[in-house]
């Protein structure tokens, strides 16, 4: 082998070992972009969770205002349901927008826009209190109307909330709340 082909096998190398270290910087590069991209698509996510949240805090207080019990009080929840019930149309459009804030954020998670531990973490027992309180009306209506889709948002969402009730403890200990 003379020494020109000696060179030029030298040069081939390292023009291999160029390239190859070139390509693992640009792939080192790839994988970095994807998980800024995806830290930055959560990011957004959450953001525009607590935005949306933060936007309807205004009408929901109105609602309430206006007439929509606290979600946890089930007997008035049953009173404005039988108001709705006996034909009251103030009680039936309280009720409607008062729901579909609610079902607005439900769509909002299922379509990966919002994220389900900010709605979670903010107004999971909300959620999973209107859906058990208002259930058996939407059930009438989805059947009354022919709808069976609605409000499925809404019941979605509330199946995916983390139930956080406390139970009364055995021999009176205290039991520590979950996170």
């Amino acid at each position: 082998m003379t020494s020109y082909e000696r060179w030029s096998l030298v040069a081939s190398f390292g023009a291999l070992l160029v390239s190859v270290v070139a390509f693992g910087a640009v792939l080192w590069q790839l994988v970095m972009l994807s998980r800024a991209t995806t830290l930055d698509h959560d990011r957004r996510r959450k953001q525009a969770t607590v935005e949306y949240l933060a936007a309807t805090m205004d009408r929901r207080k109105e609602l309430r205002d206006e007439g929509i019990p606290d979600e946890r009080d089930a007997a008035a929840v049953s009173a404005l349901i039988g108001r709705m019930d006996a034909g009251d149309r103030t009680a039936t459009r309280l009720v409607y927008a008062y729901l579909t804030i609610y079902n607005h954020l439900g769509v909002g998670a299922r379509s990966d826009a919002f994220d389900l531990r900010v709605i979670d973490q903010a107004w999971g027992g909300s959620v999973i209190a209107i859906w058990e309180g208002y259930r058996p009306w939407i059930e009438r209506q989805r059947l009354a109307r022919g709808e069976p889709r609605l409000y499925e948002d809404l019941e979605h969402l509330a199946a995916l909330m983390t139930p956080r009730r406390v139970t009364a403890p055995p021999e009176g200990r205290s039991v520590p709340l979950q996170r």
